[in-house]
């Protein structure tokens, strides 16, 4: 009876907690969302005062031109005055002051729009600053609050290892929607939008300067064909349609490809042997683990070359990705849930029954090799 009533009072302890990190997440998630949508408005307000202050630009220059055509007008007449009338006279010397005013005001305006434009500047990094760390702390919240609320009395038994298991699964999760999320908004979302302000900026501007909105319009049509890009790797990054379609080589032959067009490496993929993989979970596994590793061999390892071993038998798959790069510290990183994504390519293997290595020193490159089998039990 003593630990039913331990076990009840425990449980509310734990809904009532759960209850007010919601609430926090909650209140989190409104800053982001209040700092997403400034940071939003003073990009569109930026735009809007750049593109003011192209026209503003163009009306001055105007404006001088005419100042000093009633400049030099004045000088003739003081020249030769006896040569002009009282009425000549008169009009040069009040087209002179109004053209002195009205250069007078714009250039006013413009040093408004100067001071307006560097305060949005410095309004976007403040935003910009604001919601990294609000994404970041709505992470550690979430994953808090799903640890708290995901059957928390079913991991009692082994409970520090399952503690740990959920929580990187939960940061794993959380930060791969927040990856997607970012990947979204700092690309085609941002560029989407700079393709309306553009487009905005010259319906403007056409008929002021059209040599200018022609070229205008050429880089516009480049903007739309890059983000259109950037759209099919995000699709592709999420779930590589060609994987279904022509299977785990061609898919993987893409990914090679695409790499070698963006970076400056050399690739090479060998096949010892090409039984058929039928199960989907262990085809995209296999993809998930030589991404990932190429992902990581891009961005850390400065290697110039790297080699693809694939033996796919009816029993077993076995993978080999060997770089020619700086190397680390593996036993260092394989303890760091965070380090290059080695711990949940671990994960996934694991959980197929497989078996996951790697080598690496510091100087002498690095070797992942997994070995699954070709059936899931």
């Amino acid at each position: 009876m003593k630990n039913f009533i331990e076990i009840k009072e425990l449980d509310q302890i734990i809904n009532k907690t759960a209850v007010s990190i919601e609430d926090g997440k909650k209140e989190i998630f409104e800053i982001s969302e209040k700092s997403r949508q400034d940071y939003n408005h003073y990009e569109q307000e930026l735009l809007n005062i750049k593109t003011k202050l192209t026209l503003i630009v163009n009306e001055i220059d105007k404006l001088e031109i005419r100042a000093k055509m009633a400049k030099n007008m004045i000088a003739t007449i003081n020249a030769h005055f006896d040569e002009f009338t009282e009425k000549d006279i008169k009009d040069a010397y009040e087209l002179s002051q109004k053209v002195q005013i009205e250069l007078s005001v714009k250039r006013q305006e413009e040093r408004e729009l100067q001071d307006r434009k560097t305060e949005l500047e410095r309004l976007l990094i403040a935003s910009k600053d604001v919601m990294k760390r609000s994404e970041a702390l709505e992470t550690k919240v979430s994953v808090a609050l799903d640890y708290l609320t995901n059957s928390i009395f079913e991991q009692l038994e082994d409970h520090k290892h399952k503690k740990e298991v959920s929580i990187k699964i939960i940061e794993a999760q959380e930060n791969e929607k927040k990856r997607i999320s970012r990947d979204i908004h700092d690309g085609p979302a941002q560029s989407l939008a700079n393709i309306i302000f553009k487009a905005e900026y010259l319906s403007k501007i056409i008929d002021v300067a059209p040599h200018k909105a022609k070229k205008e319009i050429s880089e516009l049509q480049e903007d739309i064909r890059d983000t259109l890009k950037d759209i099919r790797k995000i699709i592709y990054d999420l779930m590589p349609m060609s994987l279904d379609d022509l299977g785990l080589i061609p898919t993987l032959n893409k990914l090679i490809s695409n790499l070698m067009e963006s970076h400056p490496l050399q690739i090479e993929m060998k096949i010892k042997n090409l039984a058929p993989i039928n199960d989907p979970l262990i085809n995209l596994t296999v993809f998930r683990v030589v991404q990932e590793s190429f992902n990581n061999i891009v961005k850390h390892s400065k290697c110039k070359n790297a080699l693809l071993l694939i033996d796919c038998t009816e029993k077993k798959i076995e993978v080999e990705i060997i770089d020619d790069g700086i190397g680390f510290d593996a036993n260092g990183m394989l303890k760091k849930p965070s380090g290059y994504g080695l711990y949940n390519m671990r994960e996934r293997i694991e959980m197929l029954s497989g078996i996951f290595s790697l080598k690496s020193q510091n100087g002498n490159g690095t070797k992942i090799k997994i070995v699954i089998p070709n059936k899931i039990s």
